[in-house]
């Protein structure tokens, strides 16, 4: 793979389509902005959409769309709103009628437990207040995730909005709501929608001034162009038009409620993509997911402190273009803008730090995580590569740096390590491609590296009355699951069993942590082989304690780590002999003492 991204830079570099042309720019990684709220990374899902959960609750497990999840877990989204856009002002979440493929209140819960997502909840205005609050007790007494973030209405200031009404009555009735709703559950917090930009009927001003000092949240939506007059060009301007509205808003806020109030209140991106309706080819193009990323920069830097992006599934066949984060046929691709969001999530920080660009065609976003910075790099031209030169001031980092490159051939794609010199670092952007860098302090002492994740275990035997019982299961980084030696042998633990790590090329090896489960080996040895056949003791335990044991050893690198029991800790009461949760190697010595 490493020639592979040598070969992708060089010919980038070299392609006539792609002549670079150079760009400087200059991260001041102690001129702190403000926090990067982790809610930032939030998605839109449908109630209506049948895909997720086909049937009805008590059929969940059996039926639910499992790859959609998984995709959108592994993605790093960490809130969900629902149950979509303007149809919330249409959806009653208690009726008898509602259909039973689509997505209820408690497999939505579900799904934000699985993914580990915030969930956000817009209920009907159309409704009486009393129907909302019976929604918030029904979520929040519970065994579902608490829904903390609700909303009254989707974008009531429209006129094609459901309910649309005047300011003041829409203002009135959002006063009932909140106080019925949080008579259910005080705790909360509740949003009212507004509009971003300048509305002819001053809605914001009006509704602020009529029900402000009973606004948690506002909300805004931004879909910056209108259907069938799609640009590429247009398109990626429109961060800045959102910047200055959202600064705009904050400001307007600011003077209608006073200061106190205002920075009280958060401020949340509820609904935004490239286009405001029936979405064409744009949005399955690469320029879709250079907008995205750079809006999730531009949002940091106005201090959006949640958005949501529209939506996990919404295909538009007419029009051959799809909204989804997933496509809606039942394959789950993920779009180019899918992958924006684990490029931002795994390796963007935690606090927003000045960055500067000499080009405008080349946006840069930095952040800092406690001793780690991390640069988003954002290439916008369509056709021209940019070599960069990225200079870091206050921040001293260590020679290598940590790239992953997406494009549109790819796919969050690491890279070599690049080297810094004297604090500056040279690298070229491919056309419409967005690159991350990691970087840490130059005195930072990385963690020890478990390299048992890389090795393949086999065993003497193991349990067969359960599916999970497997030597895979003693690396696969989930403490729930667990090898165990073969069961009912019935020699009360004394019996000699082993676990073994093998690796393609020789490792080495300094510490080894053994998660014991339910059983442990009284009296075991930790050896070493090069070929698998010719074992070296590198350590002995002759009582053996269970739960969590860690060996400091010495050892020349090897192919083959085994842990071999020579009696357990298996007795009457107990199925086999050995029990691993999880078993760990580390290339060099813990910090947590032996």
């Amino acid at each position: 793979m490493r020639n592979i991204a040598r070969f992708l830079l060089l010919a980038l570099a070299l392609a006539p389509a792609a002549v670079a042309q150079e760009a400087t720019l200059t991260i001041e990684a102690g001129n702190i902005l403000g926090p990067v709220n982790p809610l930032l990374y939030g998605l839109n899902t449908a109630r209506w959409d049948e895909s997720l959960f086909p049937s009805s609750f008590d059929r969940m497990l059996l039926t639910c769309d499992r790859d959609a999840i998984a995709k959108v877990k592994a993605s790093g989204i960490t809130n969900l709103k629902y149950p979509g856009g303007n149809d919330a002002d249409s959806y009653i979440w208690s009726s008898p009628d509602n259909n039973r493929a689509e997505m209820e209140t408690d497999e939505y819960l579900a799904f934000c437990r699985e993914v580990g997502a915030e969930p956000f909840v817009t209920v009907n205005f159309n409704q009486s207040p009393e129907l909302a609050a019976a929604w918030v007790r029904h979520c929040n007494t519970g065994r579902g995730p608490r829904v903390q973030y609700w909303e009254v209405g989707d974008e009531q200031w429209g006129w094609w909005a459901k309910g649309h009404s005047t300011p003041e009555e829409y203002a009135a009735k959002y006063v009932r709501f909140v106080k019925a709703m949080k008579e259910a559950d005080p705790t909360i917090k509740v949003a009212t929608n507004v509009f971003l930009g300048v509305h002819p009927e001053r809605w914001t001003e009006r509704v602020l001034a009529a029900a402000g000092e009973y606004v948690d949240m506002l909300t805004v939506t931004f879909y910056p162009q209108q259907w069938g007059k799609e640009n590429d060009d247009t398109l990626l301007a429109s961060t800045a038009t959102y910047r200055d509205q959202f600064l705009r808003l904050r400001a307007d806020v600011e003077r209608a409620v006073g200061k106190e109030k205002a920075g009280q209140i958060l401020f949340v991106n509820v609904g935004y993509n490239s286009v405001n309706h029936s979405p064409g080819p744009q949005t399955l193009q690469m320029v879709n997911a250079v907008w995205v990323a750079d809006m999730l920069g531009t949002m940091a830097a106005a201090k959006t402190d949640i958005a949501c992006y529209w939506a996990l599934h919404n295909a538009f066949p007419p029009r051959k273009g799809d909204y989804g984060y997933l496509s809606s046929e039942g394959r789950n691709t993920p779009s180019y803008t899918y992958h924006v969001f684990p490029l931002y999530r795994h390796m963007f920080g935690d606090t927003l730090v000045a960055s500067t660009s000499t080009d405008p065609r080349v946006k840069v976003y930095a952040a800092r995580s406690g001793r780690r910075l991390a640069a988003i790099l954002i290439n916008t031209s369509a056709t021209a590569a940019k070599k960069v030169s990225v200079h870091i001031g206050q921040f001293h980092p260590a020679a290598t740096v940590h790239a992953v490159l997406l494009d549109s051939t790819h796919l969050n794609m690491p890279l070599p390590d690049l080297r810094t010199d004297d604090r500056t670092l040279r690298v070229e952007v491919p056309p419409y491609a967005i690159l991350a860098l990691q970087m840490v302090a130059h005195d930072s002492v990385p963690p020890p590296a478990n390299i048992a994740r890389d090795a393949r275990v086999t065993a003497s035997s193991h349990s067969v009355i359960g599916p999970a019982f497997g030597p895979a299961s003693a690396n696969d980084g989930e403490l729930a699951t667990r090898w165990n030696s073969a069961a009912w042998t019935k020699s009360d633990g004394k019996e000699e069993q082993w676990l073994m790590l093998s690796w393609n090329e020789p490792r080495t090896i300094s510490a080894v942590r053994i998660r014991w489960g339910e059983t442990s080996a009284r009296t075991y040895r930790l050896e070493v082989s090069d070929d698998g056949i010719i074992w070296k003791t590198i350590r002995e335990v002759s009582r053996g304690a269970g739960g969590a044991e860690e060996h400091t050893v010495k050892t020349a690198p090897a192919r083959h780590l085994r842990m071999y029991g020579l009696e357990g800790t298996g007795g009457r009461s107990t199925i086999s002999a050995y029990s691993i949760r999880e078993i760990e190697v580390y290339d060099r010595a813990l910090t947590v003492p032996e």
